[in-house]
């Protein structure tokens, strides 16, 4: 018996016990509150995961936008892939245009509208601030992921750039992870930060609680804390990925 080699048995999608790859034939695009229909996809949110943050990957036509302050209650983060928007805060006090490439940090307290001035696809990261008496709360960041300076890392063999400042007043990182083919994390990582991963160029290989996982551009994966991790990059060209992670808490 022939069977034919379809979507079902071909996709590199998966769910394991503490992680979990979305490929881009697997993702449902969704209408959220405030939105055009259909415009969103949910890479990541407590529901039915460990995850303590979201993670949506947005795209949006040319003059489509928000109707609703979107990330009330939320410290957010913006990255756009492609495409331009124009952000303004909710309060009406502060505005951005953001091309392809760009990025934004609104600390708590600062929601936001979106309008895209050209076809854009966007990824958006929201999370509620863990704050600790004493720590002043963070301050609006701006920038440009190509802007930011790898450090070489004898760790993961390769280079990592924050796109957030290393400050304590900071409870998330947004990183920037670069490698040349070939490249490879030197140990396996376990620890109890969480992770959110989108693959932006290149690809590998992804050891994932015991699992070896083919990654290429486009994919998400989602990382439970203490799930085992280490990257390989396969091919001739560069690799690098947006990581999302939890930092300067003690998980309480």
């Amino acid at each position: 018996m022939t069977y034919r080699n379809d979507h079902l048995s071909s996709s590199r999608g998966r769910v394991g016990n503490r992680y979990y790859l979305m490929t881009p034939d697997t993702l449902v695009p969704n209408s959220l509150p405030g939105l055009p229909p259909y415009s969103a996809v949910v890479l990541a949110a407590p529901q039915g995961t460990p995850a303590r943050f979201g993670e949506y990957l947005v795209t949006l036509t040319k003059g489509d936008g928000s109707s609703l302050p979107l990330g009330v209650g939320f410290e957010n983060f913006i990255a756009v892939l492609y495409g331009e928007i124009f952000v303004t805060s909710s309060k009406g006090d502060m505005s951005w245009t953001l091309g392809g490439g760009d990025y934004l940090f609104l600390p708590e307290g600062n929601s936001f509208l979106i309008k895209a001035s050209r076809a854009a696809r966007l990824l958006w990261v929201k999370k509620r601030y863990s704050a600790v008496d004493g720590i002043d709360a963070p301050p609006v960041v701006e920038g440009r992921i190509a802007a930011v300076v790898g450090t070489e890392d004898d760790g993961i063999d390769g280079s990592w750039g924050q796109l957030l400042p290393d400050d304590i007043r900071f409870d998330f990182a947004m990183n920037i992870m670069r490698f040349k083919g070939g490249a490879r994390f030197r140990m396996a990582e376990i620890h109890h930060q969480e992770h959110g991963l989108y693959m932006l160029e290149g690809g590998g290989i992804y050891h994932l609680d015991g699992d070896h996982v083919d990654v290429q551009a486009n994919d998400f994966i989602y990382m439970a804390p203490y799930c085992t991790q280490a990257f390989t990059a396969t091919g001739q060209g560069p690799s690098s990925y947006l990581l999302y992670k939890d930092v300067n808490r003690d998980g309480f």
